[in-house]
């Protein structure tokens, strides 16, 4: 049928066609009453305002159509400020411009609803210490929070736009580090969510060792508290009746045997208060240090050692008395562990805003790298199994890493200290 067209424009043109043709036609059936010339000016008229009238409808309908698409072009670039005039001031046409309008308020009070939520996130983001990045739709480093220095080595702003292959990471099958150590230390948990019509992807790196350090840390300060309460309600009255033996008895024999459960007692003592301390946090003072004042430090302490020394031009950030602390536990094992005199090297290096403190020694080696860092564990005949995980326990509590393995290069063993520098 000649009425059915694809577009209101061509119906538009059909029905002014067809209304023409009626009046031609009515016209003709006029010639046959009134004069030509008469019935001539009636179809001029007829035609003038058939014309005139089908204009100005065509141009209302697509004034209305062409402001409706405007509007609707706007909401979709998520611009709702812009408000399209209705061309009636009622019937459907107008109505249709109020729908128009109230879907704008709505999909902005939306909006805003959802742009609040979106900055509480990224709020959010900034204020956890665990490393979170975000990615956008083209896989770009986008945002990411002050965490992502303690990982990476260096803020996150200098690697925007950054690949996922730039940071170390693999995005398929499931995002993960390519570096397979990293792989078993962090794992990585994601999610997606939208910003500003386009897909995000939130990672959130979990460090695996730091959860099972802490759970195995809660258990063994539960096993220690237990212990403690235990063996001191059982040397407070042993000590007092050595001390009380120790006046009546006469003999230098019993007087040494007393004094000898006395001090076991004493030791006993002592070694529960100094497993007692792992779980407590440290009260740190750090400070720009020097690598070559800590160097001869430890020179003065161990001269004996005859320790010698690399990239003394480093400057550290960290608290001096804890730090020097765990130098003299691992130096100390370098020595027990029979590294020869002069054979023990510390070497300072800076790495990526990371300061590294390597102790490498020519010592007889880790035999049980596995239980390294358990309290109460000991290679050695006189060890309490403390050192190490007391030492693990300040650098960690400076925001640094502490590891040991076998020297790669020959005998002995490495210790590696690595310490974050403060980013400003």
């Amino acid at each position: 049928m000649i009425w059915r067209t694809d577009s209101l424009e061509a119906q538009l043109k059909t029905a002014f066609i067809i209304c023409t043709l009626l009046q031609l036609i009515c016209c003709g059936f006029l010639l046959l009453i009134f004069p030509w010339w008469k019935v001539a000016l009636l179809g001029i008229i007829l035609l003038s305002a058939n014309a005139y009238i089908f204009r100005r409808l065509f141009a209302n309908v697509l004034v209305v159509f062409r402001r409706a698409s405007v509007q609707l072009e706007a909401l979709q670039n998520q611009d709702y400020s812009l408000v399209a005039k209705s061309a009636f001031g009622r019937g459907k046409v107008a109505e249709f411009h109020q729908q128009l309008t109230r879907l704008g308020e709505a999909l902005q009070q939306h909006k805003t609803h959802y742009d609040q939520q979106l900055f509480l996130l990224y709020r959010l983001i900034d204020q956890l210490n665990t490393p979170i990045l975000v990615f956008d739709h083209r896989l770009q480093l986008s945002y990411a929070n002050a965490a992502f220095a303690e990982l990476f080595g260096r803020p996150w702003q200098t690697l925007r736009h950054a690949s996922p292959s730039l940071l170390g990471l693999n995005s398929e099958p499931e995002w993960q580090f390519a570096d397979a150590y990293k792989a078993q230390q962090w794992q990585i948990r994601t999610s997606r969510f939208l910003d500003q019509g386009e897909n995000h992807q939130l990672l959130v790196f979990i460090n695996i060792q730091a959860a099972l350090r802490e759970g195995q840390l809660e258990a063994w300060q539960k096993l220690i508290r237990v212990l403690s309460h235990e063996i001191r309600n059982s040397l407070t009255p042993v000590a007092a009746l050595t001390q009380s033996l120790q006046t009546k008895v006469t003999t230098e024999r019993e007087q040494q045997a007393l004094e000898l459960i006395g001090e076991r007692c004493q030791h006993l003592q002592d070694f529960v208060s100094r497993y007692a301390e792992l779980h407590k946090p440290l009260h740190l003072q750090p400070q720009w240090l020097s690598a070559e004042n800590l160097f001869q430090r430890l020179t003065a302490l161990f001269p004996e050692a005859q320790l010698h020394a690399k990239g003394l031009q480093i400057k550290l950030w960290a608290d001096l008395v804890f730090l020097q602390q765990v130098l003299i536990n691992l130096i100390k094992n370098a020595i027990e562990a029979g590294s020869p005199v002069g054979s023990i090297e510390v070497a300072f290096n800076f790495r990526e805003n990371t300061n590294e403190i390597r102790i490498i020694d020519a010592g007889q080696g880790i035999a049980n790298p596995d239980n390294l860092f358990v309290p109460f564990y000991s290679t050695k005949t006189q060890g309490q199994g403390i050192g190490l995980s007391l030492s693990r326990h300040i650098i960690e509590q400076m925001g640094g890493q502490l590891s040991l393995i076998n020297n790669p290069r020959g005998s002995g063993a490495c210790a590696l200290i690595q310490l974050q520098r403060p980013h400003y």
